[in-house]
């Protein structure tokens, strides 16, 4: 079995993220960022997250699909 490829999120872009939210309840972070509150939780605490949720969160995110 292939290991997972782990990224690190910068601190600012996760304030950033975090300011998008009014609540951070699962169901505003799936709808607004894409990801589960599992992910959202290891963010905030500054821990690794799989590389390729990242990417496609970073892409999500600086890329303005965001609403």
């Amino acid at each position: 079995m292939a290991t997972q490829k782990l990224q690190y999120i910068d601190a600012g872009m996760v304030e950033k993220m975090s300011a998008l939210l009014t609540r951070q309840s699962p169901e505003e972070v799936q709808s607004r960022l894409g990801i589960g509150i599992n992910t959202w939780t290891k963010l905030r605490k500054g821990e690794a997250i799989r590389q390729s949720v990242a990417l496609r969160l970073l892409e999500r995110v600086q890329g303005g699909l965001v609403n």
